[in-house]
């Protein structure tokens, strides 16, 4: 026989946000994948640069043993383009991710922020589990409490 454990929900217990979508904060989000993107794509292309000088080197040292690879070269390079094109797009989508998951403290924070300066000083910061800037929220929480207390006290 097993027991089946009925656990009720505590009265102050923190609603668990989901999010619907990956675009929360549009502006800060493009901005960091753009960020990301334009930096692979630096790298991408100083790679590309390098492997273009090493086999012009190379085939500046030895035409006879490289020349068979330049006469395979456009299926090769067709073949690479569609690997980069892949690679590219993955971290278009990890990218965004990523940025899901910095763009929606922020956006949690300026909601608790815009509530707060209208006078609900009993707002607090509930991130979701795995999201970043768990650390502020606790500290933002513990200042809202001592700020909230220090209201009360002066009534």
């Amino acid at each position: 026989m097993t027991e089946k454990s009925t656990q009720t929900p505590a009265k102050n217990a923190v609603p668990q946000f989901k999010r619907r979508t990956i675009f929360i904060k549009k502006s800060l989000q493009v901005r960091y994948m753009l960020m990301i993107i334009f930096s692979v794509l630096i790298g991408l292309g100083i790679m590309a640069f390098e492997l273009t000088v090493t086999l012009d080197e190379i085939f500046d040292r030895y035409p006879v043993l490289v020349q068979p690879l330049y006469d395979n070269l456009l299926p090769i390079m067709t073949s690479f383009a569609y690997k980069i094109s892949l690679y590219v797009l993955c971290v278009v989508v990890i990218s965004a991710l990523v940025s899901h998951k910095m763009a929606g403290p922020v956006y949690r924070f300026e909601q608790v922020c815009k509530a707060i300066a209208k006078g609900d000083y009993s707002q607090r910061v509930h991130l979701r589990q795995g999201d970043q800037l768990t650390e502020l929220q606790d500290e933002f929480n513990k200042m809202m409490d001592k700020v909230e207390a220090d209201i009360k006290n002066k009534k």
